[in-house]
């Protein structure tokens, strides 16, 4: 009896670790491209899909690709005698996709509508320091405006950096405002309210400006000359908000765009100064945190308005704490978490004084800052800390009440050290758990010890995962990086059943995607991406971007096949000519015949198993094994 449940149990556990799916992913393009730190960025551009890569001839230029199996293809040799090191600044601007790029003379603005011809110098400008092949924080750095592209540059000499715009062409590329006369002004945090242009310079006055896009309407709306440095930090629907730092002492200053509307708000308190840069967003609303001269802390919150800005909490005795947000910048008006550093308390506001309330139970000791928030609802996943058990998982959903612990994932006095992945998916997370023995694995909560699991039996023994990790259309897509040196690209719905590991079943390399550098684009359909399946290099590899099986959703059959089983050939009755190509179980496609009258399809290569024969053009199915 007793070996009978020893092998129960066994199959119990084992079944319970069910191995990884595998999506076989289709390649895209013949081309290799050489390792660079620049090789995985995809920035979309009027219906175009450009990165920037080395083919190891070229040196690392930009690219072009659209759904044509290799169709991807250098838009410009801009220098032929090395890099031209191209960075690209902005994709909004209807004209054509803008990009910095060296070539024999030196760095300059260029724009490209995708072709050689199409892709022309704007201007020269002094070199802009940058290690992004994309720039992504667009509303900061730069901004399109009435169909013009506003950023800073150098045109002079290095240190001139002042407001320069273009709308896509040479003659169009122009300096607005020489705003510092004796030097740069480099202006930054660019935004539009109330139909002007607003931004701020850091060098030389450092002031809030306004434009309409000419030299006499790009006009100062702060003009005081004790104001020492400005910094934006964000907007509502009315205002926006920046921070005034005179020495030790920082206001905070909000902007409707005009000089009248233009004022201080945080010395409305007297004892309070701005404890910069701690705050938050959170629906119309902005929260900080306030230190008092004997260094008290309280928690004070604002709409923009003089009479919106309030103390909502003032912490008595927390001269040697300090308060720290758990929650991200949110517009949907969520509560707001934030913890006390050293009272060790999780506490909640909905932007009110009687909403501002301790939620967390008095035996906790110790509120980590690592965190994370879904998006969608008041859900937050924390860590605690104790000095013996080492880390624990709890959940809260913004009440005392539904602050709780989720699961004991140390076993008798192991220490557990958890690390969250940044993104929260159907109000799920993964998280890296470490034991004390250093043992690390993958694991996924909803908040409930049930729901508490390592999500796939390969994901142990791990150095660690979280680098880049994307979400497209609620999938979740992240790097298995093993102790064994192994770098595989995962997709998951957060489910068992819904956890891939994206790779062809013959590959070869165990090094399939960078450490470092891993993005996906969805593209007409598809994710696409670079991998390394086979030691010979980075290609260009595509996925379907939904893992439901054709199976689970059959169409109407107006294809009959057979014989099925089949070996070599299998032969279709159709109605009509029809674009057919071949699909497994998992959902990639491994046969691509084209435009097929006769009906007859070569069927040899493939191994055993279950296929789908479709018709791309109006999606007909039909199902055969293949012996």
């Amino acid at each position: 009896m007793k070996n009978l449940i020893k092998i129960l149990l066994l199959l119990i556990l084992f079944s319970s670790f069910v191995q990884a799916k595998i999506l076989e992913p289709e390649r895209h393009s013949d081309i290799t491209f050489a390792k660079r730190d620049s090789t995985y960025d995809f920035i979309e551009h009027n219906g175009l899909v450009y990165t920037i890569a080395d083919d190891g001839v070229h040196g690392l230029e930009l690219w072009v690709f659209d759904e044509t199996y290799n169709s991807l293809r250098m838009v410009k040799d801009i220098n032929p005698n090395g890099d031209s090191r191209p960075i690209v600044i902005n994709n909004t601007l209807n004209a054509g996709l803008l990009f910095y790029a060296i070539d024999e003379k030196g760095k300059g603005l260029w724009l490209t509508d995708g072709t050689d011809s199409g892709t022309k110098l704007l201007h020269y400008f002094y070199p802009i320091h940058s290690h992004s092949a994309v720039e992504r924080n667009y509303w900061s750095l730069n901004r399109v405006y009435k169909d013009e592209f506003y950023f800073y540059a150098s045109g002079v000499e290095d240190v001139d950096y002042e407001l320069w715009k273009t709308d896509g062409t040479s003659k169009g590329t122009v300096l607005v405002k020489d705003l510092n006369p004796n030097g740069s002004s480099l202006p930054s945090s660019f935004h539009i309210r109330n139909g002007k242009l607003l931004f701020y310079t850091n060098r030389g006055p450092s002031d809030i400006w306004s434009t309409d896009g000419t030299e006499e309407n790009t006009i100062k709306i702060t003009n005081r000359p004790e104001f020492s440095s400005n910094d934006l930090r964000g907007w509502n629907s009315s205002y926006d908000f920046f921070i005034e730092s005179l020495g030790d002492t920082e206001v905070l200053w909000s902007t409707d765009g005009t000089i009248e509307s233009t004022s201080p708000l945080t010395n409305k308190f007297n004892d309070y100064n701005v404890s910069y840069p701690t705050y938050r967003f959170n629906g119309n609303k902005m929260y900080m945190q306030g230190t008092t001269k004997d260094y008290n802390k309280g928690l004070l919150v604002t709409d923009g308005t003089y009479e919106g800005t309030k103390e909502l909490k003032f912490f008595e005795d927390s001269q040697d704490d300090g308060l720290g947000f758990l929650s991200n910048n949110n517009g949907s008006g969520q509560k707001l978490f934030f913890r006390l550093y050293r009272n060790n308390g999780l506490w909640v506001t909905d932007g009110t004084e009687k909403g501002t309330v301790k939620i967390s139970p008095n035996e906790i000791n110790y509120i980590s800052s690592n965190s994370v928030e879904s998006d969608n609802s008041d859900k937050l996943f924390f860590v605690t800390f104790d000095e013996v058990k080492g880390e624990d998982l709890w959940v809260s959903d913004g009440t005392a009440e539904g602050t709780k612990f989720v699961k004991n994932l140390s076993v008798g006095n192991d220490r557990a050290r958890i690390e969250f992945s940044d993104k929260v998916v159907s109000d799920k997370v993964l998280f890296l758990y470490e034991n004390d023995k250093g043992v690390k694995s993958i694991w996924i909560t909803d908040g409930t010890e049930a729901g508490t699991y390592i999500l796939n039996f390969e994901l142990r023994n791990l150095y660690r995962m979280f680098y880049h990790e994307n979400v497209i259309n609620d999938i979740l897509y992240f790097r298995e990086m093993g102790n064994d040196n192994t770098f595989r690209l995962w997709r998951t719905d957060m489910t068992e059943e819904g956890t891939y590991k994206i790779m062809p079943k013959d590959q070869k390399n165990d090094v399939h995607v960078d450490e470092y550098f891993s993005f996906q684009i969805e593209y007409k359909d598809n994710i696409y991406f670079f991998a390394d399946y086979y030691g010979e290099g980075r290609k260009l590899y595509r996925i379907p971007n939904t893992i439901s099986s054709v199976e689970e959703n059959p169409q109407p059959e107006l294809m009959t096949v057979y014989p099925n089983p089949a070996k070599d050939f299998i032969q279709l009755e159709l109605e009509k000519p029809m674009q057919l190509s071949i699909i497994n179980s998992t959902g990639a496609k491994v046969k691509d015949y084209g435009i097929v009258d006769n009906g007859k399809l070569n069927v040899a290569e493939l191994s055993s198993g279950v296929y789908f024969v479709v018709d791309e053009l109006d999606k007909n199915i039909a199902k055969f094994v293949k012996e």
